[in-house]
């Protein structure tokens, strides 16, 4: 397993002159992605505490934990947002699915639900959908790489303090 990390300038950033409507509906089809296929990840409750940032009260914050915990799923509706907004929500939804490392079946069919609700044309929900993939593959890759260079510097350190 690797750590993938939001992009924290784009989830605080991009959300904050957002409407209360368009902010509940990220809330809520982030939560979707997280419980959707059965199990919450460890790395999952970093998206989670980025929904939890988007809400305004203590009250929502009990509401949201609680379906999560009950894996209770939100109704994902339509919503209109400009197009170009809606692509970076996509996008960030995208990185969310693949957070821990996998898309499973039931991601994807609700990352393709949540892009029609979005209003977004099919083969830009499948361009997204490849890239998120190919940016999961890319971060195992240099979790793989960094454990290996991580070795060999173990192992020149312990030469090093060794010839002594």
């Amino acid at each position: 397993m690797y750590k993938l990390h939001l992009d924290r300038d784009l989830g605080q950033n991009l959300f904050v002159d957002a409407s209360k409507e368009i902010r509940d509906w990220i809330v809520n089809a982030i939560a979707n992605i997280v419980i959707v296929d059965g199990i919450i990840e460890k790395h999952e409750f970093v998206a989670l505490q980025e929904a939890i940032e988007l809400l305004e009260s203590r009250d929502e914050v009990h509401d949201l934990m609680k379906k999560v915990k009950e894996r209770n799923l939100f109704e994902v509706k339509d919503i209109k947002m400009e197009q170009e907004f809606a692509i970076k929500v996509f996008f960030y939804l995208a990185a969310i699915a693949v957070i821990d490392g996998n898309l499973k079946k039931s991601e994807n069919e609700l990352l393709n639900t949540c892009g029609a609700c979005l209003g977004l044309d099919d083969d830009l929900v499948r361009a997204v959908t490849r890239w998120s993939v190919n940016q999961m593959e890319i971060n195992r890759k240099l979790s793989q790489e960094l454990k290996s260079s991580n070795k060999d510097r173990d192992r020149i350190i312990d030469k090093l303090l060794f010839m002594d």
